[in-house]
């Protein structure tokens, strides 16, 4: 808009034939979305207003009048939508970044409401409370921020189907929650949300689809599995460094996880006034490797560092009721009836990721390792063997089978015992893996002088001439020589990187 000062008719009339006169000034053009803002603002201001205007609100101005809410902290109105919601899924995950208790009892407080009716209005469509951190456009579209017109039709696909099954005769809701847990106890808000399901089990259903301990709990998390599904839990990531104690007591809800496909469960040790009791150990390692059994939708596993795994294997792995796509076992022993059944698993025939790392090979079978990918040739694409103590003479069999896996594109073999000579080989035997983009290898033994430190000038040439062998038969991408630890740099001496 443009304005003008004059005062006289004159003015006025020159200004209607576009002869314009007198001083110019600017004044600010407010968009629809900010006129929109600034009216919910102003509506929000009344609370009581608020809450009774919820019956005659249109749908489209639920969402931004719900952000505006949550902005500012308005529970009571928070409590009112939640009760009132116009649609099928509410997203609170992608609004509620913090922890806030107050938020929280308000939404639940307002489920409970909704819950307690009798007789629902059909303008009330809420069946998912999700509180996982997804759903931002949702919040976009209706509060907005994001251009272009959205259906409620549109919204309403890209929300989450849950089905709900019919407890005692009442429909359920369900909420949807991800666990990442990074604190040694609770925190204030998980304690109410736990307590507050417990005392709704009839009529909520509570579906907790990742799970993950990223420390030792000083609470049993046994406990925790109360209030979910766990048949619904699809990945559970044990993080931190568990005691065998605490990871028995917690197997039978592992048990229940029958939908789980990705488990990662790092370092179990014993506890100190266990190591001399070898029935306790022995009874707690059975009750872990035995909820295996019903693990057999797992496509993703890692284990590291279960010491307990040893003439186990087979029974981790066989019922399986497809081939898994990820396998990690590192910082293990594994026996050689282990690493046979490993080899001609069917569970493990379509790998793409598999890491050894840290499993030593030393005193195996020579040629197990090479049938292992001998029956992964066509889909393995990550191959990791840090620190396996393979010798110059186990390498010979590993190469017929690893010329053949054309998919690869990340190998590891950092930290083994071998000869400019032997890895001489392994590199000719890379030749058709033409999609490798990053390569390491351990620095060759002729670099290290009698006392095991780094010789930086054997280095270089050792390494320049692995690198031109490499040259010979294809064009690296990225690739390392790795060594120990060096005693002149404190470090670890790597090759620049192509």
């Amino acid at each position: 808009a443009v304005g003008f000062s004059g005062n006289s008719g004159r003015d006025w009339q020159n200004n209607r034939k576009g002869l314009f006169s007198g001083s110019f000034y600017s004044t600010c053009v407010c968009s629809p979305s900010s006129l929109k803002l600034l009216a919910i603002k102003s509506l929000l201001k009344d609370e009581a207003l608020s809450i009774a205007a919820l019956k005659t609100l249109p749908m489209e101005l639920f969402p931004p009048v719900f952000k505006v809410a949550f902005d500012g902290k308005q529970t009571n109105i928070l409590r009112a939508m939640v009760a009132a919601w116009h649609f099928r899924c509410l997203p609170m995950g992608a609004l509620m970044k913090t922890h806030d208790l107050e938020i929280l009892k308000a939404v639940l407080d307002g489920l409970d409401m909704l819950i307690n009716q009798k007789d629902r209005p059909r303008s009330c469509k809420l069946e998912v409370l999700d509180f996982r951190d997804a759903q931002h456009n949702f919040w976009k579209v209706w509060a907005g921020t994001e251009d272009g017109v959205c259906s409620p039709n549109v919204v309403s696909e890209s929300q989450p189907v849950v089905r709900h099954p019919i407890r005692q005769g009442k429909q359920v809701v369900t909420v949807m929650i991800n666990l990442s847990l990074k604190s040694r106890d609770l925190c204030k808000s998980l304690k109410y949300f736990h307590l507050w399901v417990k005392q709704r089990k009839d009529v909520l259903q509570v579906i907790c689809e990742k799970l993950e301990f990223g420390v030792f709990p000083v609470y049993k998390p046994l406990n925790l599995l109360e209030v979910f599904e766990p048949s619904c839990i699809q990945e559970l990531a044990v993080k931190a460094c568990w005691d065998l104690r605490t990871l028995s007591m917690f197997a039978p809800g592992l048990g229940q996880m029958r939908n789980l496909q990705k488990l990662l469960v790092n370092e179990i040790f014993t506890p100190l006034d266990w190591f001399r009791n070898r029935e306790r150990k022995e009874w707690c390692s059975r009750e872990i490797i035995s909820q295996f059994s019903h693990l057999t939708k797992l496509q993703h596993l890692y284990l590291n560092g279960i010491f307990f795994l040893n003439e186990r294997l087979d029974q981790v792995l066989r019922y399986l009721e497809s081939p898994l796509e990820t396998l990690a076992i590192t910082r293990c022993k594994l026996s050689e009836s282990d690493m046979r059944y490993l080899s001609q698993c069917p569970s493990v025939s379509q790998l793409t990721y598999l890491d050894l790392s840290g499993v030593t090979f030393l005193y195996l079978s020579n040629p197990l390792l090479g049938r292992l990918l001998e029956n992964v040739t066509a889909t393995l694409q990550t191959l990791k063997l840090k620190g396996c103590m393979l010798m110059n003479f186990q390498i010979d069999d590993l190469l017929p089978a690893l010329s053949q896996c054309s998919q690869l594109v990340e190998v590891n073999f950092v930290h083994n015992l071998l000869s400019v000579s032997s890895l001489k080989k392994l590199l000719q035997h890379t030749a058709n893996l033409r999609k490798l983009t990053l390569e390491m290898y351990p620095a060759p033994t002729e670099v290290y002088n009698d006392t095991g430190d780094v010789m930086p000038d054997r280095f270089v040439q050792h390494c320049s001439e692995l690198l031109e062998t490499l040259r010979g038969v294809r064009e690296p991408k990225e690739i390392y020589f790795v060594s120990k630890r060096c005693s002149y740099c404190r470090g670890f001496c790597v090759s620049d990187p192509e």
